[in-house]
């Protein structure tokens, strides 16, 4: 067994699981010390230490700060090659030996492209940890975004006929978004969060893209509509505007107070609004 890293002293190896990949035969191993901490850290949103990030299919991260990390689109650009592949298996005898040969390539290309995701998305974690303590993402349900779109029906000459649904467009979006893989690089931040001693903090999706992050009016826009603009005299890019609204929801965090959301927003921002008109009460 050739070891990735030596085990260290005083830790002990609790579990050993063998794994088969496109490569070769892998162990992983569970280590174990009492020693070390598994406490999360805590820490308390401010403006200063928070950064909220929007998780998108152009850009991968848009940051609250208006910087942005592109989509490196592993899968798509590996498609051609693996559509080439897949081609030449399809004309091969299932099971003999140049079956296997291109079979094994097209594991392997696979093998290439999750890696691949995984090292950019430690790497993305690590450099957006280093901008800040606490980082605020969308809660989403890759589930949820990736389902099929709902059949359309009518009548036709007194029959039950089906409408196109844009299914085929859809299709492509699902694709880019597992691509993305925002549900793996959730628990990539988690861990990242974790062994830095920093917090990673989840808000409810519902409404971050449909309203202003400054006066949090609701400004309905359609998919493809990738700009922003409200009364309040806000005008941005899109994306821009929900991280920045995103960052806004997890500025309402209270500890035990359960997962952040719009609403609860909507609620902080009366409460200081009866505390200004308190004061100035009081001042008059």
């Amino acid at each position: 067994m050739v070891f990735h890293r030596p085990i260290p002293t005083k830790f002990k190896v609790k579990t050993g699981t063998v794994i088969k990949e496109a490569d070769g035969w892998y162990i992983s191993l569970t280590l174990e010390d009492k020693r070390v901490p598994v406490t999360v850290a805590e820490i308390q949103p401010t403006v200063e230490n928070t950064i909220g990030i929007d998780l998108g299919v152009t850009n991968y991260v848009y940051l609250s700060s208006g910087k942005r990390v592109e989509n490196p689109r592993f899968l798509r650009k590996s498609a051609q090659k693996l559509a080439r592949l897949q081609a030449k298996l399809a004309n091969r005898v299932k099971g003999s030996k140049p079956w296997k040969v291109i079979k094994d390539k097209i594991s392997k290309l696979h093998q290439f492209v999750a890696r691949a995701r995984l090292d950019f998305q430690f790497k993305t974690a690590h450099e957006l940890f280093g901008k800040c303590d606490v980082l605020v993402v969308e809660d989403l349900s890759v589930k949820n975004l990736t389902r099929r779109a709902k059949p359309k029906t009518g009548i036709e000459n007194g029959n039950l006929v089906y409408l196109p649904n844009s299914q085929s467009a859809k299709s492509g979006l699902n694709k880019s978004i597992l691509d993305a893989a925002h549900g793996q690089f959730a628990s990539v931040l988690k861990y990242v969060a974790w062994k830095l001693g920093k917090t990673v903090l989840f808000v409810d999706p519902k409404g971050t893209s449909q309203h202003c992050w400054n006066c949090l009016k609701k400004v309905p826009k359609e998919l493809s509509e990738r700009w922003h603009c409200c009364q309040c005299g806000e005008s941005l890019e899109r994306d821009k505007n929900s991280a920045k609204l995103i960052k806004k929801i997890g500025l309402s965090y209270e500890s035990g107070g359960g997962t952040p959301s719009l609403k609860k927003a909507f609620e902080k921002k009366e409460k200081e609004a009866c505390g200004l008109t308190v004061r100035a009460i009081r001042l008059t």
